[in-house]
């Protein structure tokens, strides 16, 4: 058994980043490997026997329990290793809103990384879609609308729900930027998070600006290529 957890990552991926930030939040000494994509270790039988999905992130806790899906291995690791339970509220009601913010990152927000992924880095796109474009105002207006009822995504208080859903959104604020006139409470936020945030330039922008910088880059060739 591994004397402190194992948490595969890689750093351009917003849910493996917000992992390592979760972590670093609670204090958690985690041991960081890092998956290299483009030696397709993704792919390794190793890998695969960790989560037959080949996705990141993956968290094996100290007994060799395996947890896959960012939203479940942040919520792991609050539960069990923090000392309070502000990240991720024991009392139901907070609780069901963390998750719902959750469950906005998962099926709105992230799903706008995707689909950009699928028409600009795999399907030879030149321009970032109409389509991209409408998901991501979308996303955008929702996310405005939770933050009218508070400092963070739920309510005065931080959560992994922040941490989760910022990672992601700071990505494509670089792609599709915010317009900090028609969304003033993403604005305001997004500087909240940059100061609570640990290790924000290192890890968390770095990762963002990579994920940026290999789409557009795949754009720039597409282009060339006509």
């Amino acid at each position: 058994m591994s004397q402190k957890p194992i948490l595969y990552y890689a750093l351009f991926s917003p849910p493996a980043r917000a992992c390592i930030l979760t972590a670093t939040l609670i204090g958690l000494d985690v041991e960081l490997r890092a998956v290299d994509f483009s030696k397709r270790e993704h792919l390794s039988d190793e890998f695969i026997k960790l989560n037959p999905e080949h996705q990141i992130p993956v968290f094996v806790d100290t007994d060799g329990e395996v947890y896959v899906d960012s939203h479940a291995i942040v919520c792991f690791m609050v539960a069990k290793y923090a000392k309070t339970d502000q990240l991720y509220a024991k009392d139901l009601k907070r609780r069901a809103h963390i998750d719902h913010r959750l469950y906005y990152e998962n099926g709105v927000l992230f799903p706008v990384i995707k689909d950009i992924v699928a028409r600009n880095l795999y399907g030879g796109e030149l321009e970032y879609n109409a389509c991209s474009v409408q998901l991501c105002q979308n996303a955008y207006a929702t996310l405005e609308h939770f933050l009218e009822q508070g400092s963070f995504v739920v309510g005065n208080e931080l959560s992994v729900a922040d941490i989760s859903i910022n990672t992601t959104l700071i990505t494509l604020d670089l792609m599709l930027p915010v317009d900090r006139e028609r969304y003033p409470k993403i604005a305001n936020w997004l500087q909240r998070m940059q100061q609570l945030l640990p290790d924000y330039e290192e890890i968390n922008l770095k990762g963002a600006r990579a994920l940026q910088q290999r789409i557009e880059n795949r754009m720039a060739e597409n282009r060339s290529a006509k």
